[in-house]
């Protein structure tokens, strides 16, 4: 006889939307949404491969080869879709280059999601409109769940809530059951509980950010991945893993009414909009960053077109949104010394004068031959002003650059959203020219090929076909 087991109704509602999310329509939208988010996060992958941490992590590849398994975007190496799931995650996080979104109470990096969902698909010959769907429920989930979970309150980072859309993104690819789900869903979250010391500014032995901040988005996939094939296989979760004694909500901090919150939005969700409420980058710093690069962008247009050179350029002031101030000055320990990358892009100062000197922003901008410019120096020490601004924009991403020549002419930028951020739309044209920059990087797999495979996504048989298209000549 079976004992009565306690409920817990958080679990069962993930599993009964994931499930039910199943049947909903794929409309044109989606389909669009899903093909900008596959095409910006395989350019930002090829574009980052010579990062440090993604040597290491072809290093660790190398540990475990399989004859049949998951590949490598870009080398090709085969391994299990759990290790894919992590290793093509780093690239995508490497330069802080894919998508975002930031809900009422948490934030997150959708994308990363897709590093799992490809890596099962590749595995089991899905084709690329079980992918779609895939995406689409992973994405409804993370969207809703960011307007009721804030990790940073009791110290985890944003991977608690982009591994709950990775479990309903894979699981629905492996056909999981409600059953399955519950249990996919709680090894899930008792297996992975991200400490958000990644995002300290605590600096390495290289000077550098952690490097694990480049692995803990795709960690969060990797489990999820792991959990739903042991959950496949009959391997049963903890009983009450969110509303438990020592459960996710409690861990979490979230309060009752918020997790009540979060119930009534997944029970009233009959279709699917979270996949194309998610932003782009154009530029490969932080969200945090994008409006600052295109108004300095705009600001150096302005006074070339009035005849004046930089070295024309007394003052520079950025007017910053108090969460960009906070994040790319305030807590910053030298801002206007940048001595390592990682530094270096996340300095609000550095990142104008860069887009100031240089007129165009890519991951090269960042490199010590950059940051040694004469024309960065000669800005940072002492011509750049950052201010916080008095009151917030809506998305609290906003910044402005003004720049007074040496005759006292001012130069705007204006103070506007970067294209793919904060409500812009980013075009699929623009997306497009991003991607043929990053693989500027590795001329070895055909741009052109790559963009007519994920263009016919949801048409593909079979998403081997993208992923060969991915690898190198």
């Amino acid at each position: 006889m079976n004992a009565a087991l306690p409920n817990d109704v958080f679990l069962d509602r993930l599993a009964t939307f994931s499930v039910g999310a199943a049947s909903f329509e794929i409309d044109a939208p989606c389909r669009d949404a899903a093909r900008k988010i596959v095409l910006d996060s395989f350019g930002v992958v090829l574009g980052a491969l010579d990062h440090r941490a993604c040597l290491r992590a072809r290093a660790f590849a190398a540990r475990f080869p399989v004859e049949h398994g998951a590949r490598l975007w870009g080398t090709g190496e085969r391994v299990s879709a759990e290790h894919a799931a992590l290793l093509n995650g780093v690239p995508l996080r490497a330069y802080d280059f894919n998508d975002f979104y930031f809900g009422s109470k948490g934030g997150a990096h959708p994308s990363d999601i897709l590093t799992g969902v490809v890596a099962v698909a590749e595995s089991v010959g899905a084709p690329g409109r079980d992918v779609v769907r895939a995406l689409c429920i992973g994405y409804e989930l993370i969207v809703a769940l960011s307007e009721f979970l804030d990790p940073e309150r009791a110290g985890w980072d944003y991977p608690v809530i982009t591994s709950l859309g990775a479990t309903a993104a894979v699981g629905t690819l492996l056909g999981l059951g409600h059953t399955e789900f519950r249990h996919a869903f709680s090894i899930t979250v008792n297996s992975h509980y991200p400490s958000n010391e990644v995002e300290s500014s605590e600096p390495d032995a290289h000077g550098e950010l952690t490097m694990w901040k480049r692995f803990n988005g795709g960690d969060g996939v990797r489990q999820s991945v792991y959990a739903c094939y042991l959950a496949s296989c009959g391997v049963e979760g903890v009983v009450r893993p969110f509303e438990g004694k020592d459960g996710f909500l409690g861990k979490l901090g979230v309060t009752g009414e918020e997790a009540e919150g979060a119930l009534q939005c997944l029970a009233g969700i009959s279709r699917f909009s979270g996949i194309a409420r998610g932003s782009f980058k154009r530029w490969p710093v932080g969200s945090r960053g994008q409006s600052a690069i295109l108004s300095a962008l705009r600001a150096r247009e302005a006074l070339l077109a009035a005849g004046k050179q930089l070295v024309s350029v007394a003052k520079v002031v950025v007017h910053a949104d108090p969460g960009v101030y906070q994040h790319l000055h305030a807590i910053r320990s030298d801002p206007f010394e940048p001595r390592t990358r990682e530094a270096a892009d996340h300095s609000l100062a550095y990142i104008v004068a860069a887009a100031l000197a240089g007129g165009v922003i890519d991951p090269r901008s960042f490199e010590a031959p950059m940051r040694e410019h004469p024309d960065v120096r000669r800005l940072l020490q002492g011509r750049i002003e950052i201010v916080a601004a008095g009151q917030s924009s809506p998305s609290n991403l906003l910044a402005e650059v003004m720049v007074e020549d040496d005759d006292g002419r001012q130069h705007g930028g204006g103070r506007s959203a970067a294209p793919g951020s904060a409500g812009a739309d980013m075009p699929f044209d623009t997306l497009v020219e991003k991607f043929r920059e990053n693989l500027a990087a590795c001329p070895a797999v055909d741009a052109g090929s790559l963009i007519a495979a994920i263009t016919q996504l949801d048409a593909c048989a079979d998403m081997r076909e993208v992923v060969d298209a991915a690898m190198p000549r």
